[in-house]
């Protein structure tokens, strides 16, 4: 467990809070794992109270459940995956239609960037950092659309996402070397780069069906 670093300025719980995020996301803590909330305080050297604020949390992100009395770590069923991704496509896409009447310079070159940063951390083998930023050029089409309503929609999958993100594509694309995703992310900048709404929600609509794709295709190989 590793050492927590106390920041004042930030509630205890929320640090708590954002550590088990982390490890759940890195599957420090395992898909299904049991969690003991008097082991886990003492681990994290903090008190029941200020761990079940952060287990509250995470609770109502849904990456943990309570089966029976007892707390467990989100495991995703196929289907879990299948119905997210489903959300994903129509909402994103429509961030993306959005996100190309909002354009401008500044939006431009943070996503190029993201688009370079992100390539030459998967060709380096960084794979937590190319998720980090795969994830960041997402968000950031999301918060172009400018549409508060989708944006909050959006957030109450996001925790979700980032989980599968991490730890189901993610295995297929490294393993195998795949760089589509970054591909699919250049026709996406370039959709929005025109200005072109239609084109855009195309683009972001066959990324993320590609993405469920690999998804089944990893999944039949195992």
């Amino acid at each position: 467990m590793r050492k927590i670093e106390i920041v004042r300025s930030t509630p205890l719980h929320e640090q708590i809070y954002d550590i088990l995020l982390k490890q759940i996301i890195q599957m420090d803590l395992q898909p299904g794992e049991l969690v003991v909330e008097t082991n886990l305080a003492k681990k994290l050297g903090v008190g029941r109270g200020t761990l079940r604020e952060a287990v509250r949390m995470l609770l109502k992100d849904g990456l943990l459940v309570q089966r029976s009395g007892a707390i467990h770590i989100y495991k995703p069923s196929v289907q879990d995956v299948i119905e997210i991704y489903q959300c994903r496509e129509r909402l994103e896409s429509l961030a993306a239609q959005l996100a190309a009447g909002h354009m401008t310079e500044e939006i431009e070159h943070e996503l190029w960037r993201l688009i370079v940063e992100s390539k030459n951390a998967f060709l380096d083998g960084r794979i937590s950092e190319s998720v980090e930023l795969n994830t960041k050029f997402h968000e950031t089409i999301i918060k172009a659309s400018h549409n508060h309503q989708l944006i909050a929609l959006l957030e109450t999958i996001r925790t979700k996402t980032l989980f599968m993100r991490s730890n189901i594509t993610r295995d297929y694309y490294y393993s195998s070397r795949d760089t589509s995703y970054i591909e699919d992310h250049e026709l996406i900048f370039l959709a929005l780069k025109e200005k072109d709404p239609f084109k855009a929600q195309q683009r972001m609509s066959e990324h993320i069906l590609h993405d469920l794709q690999t998804f089944r295709h990893f999944l039949k190989k195992e």
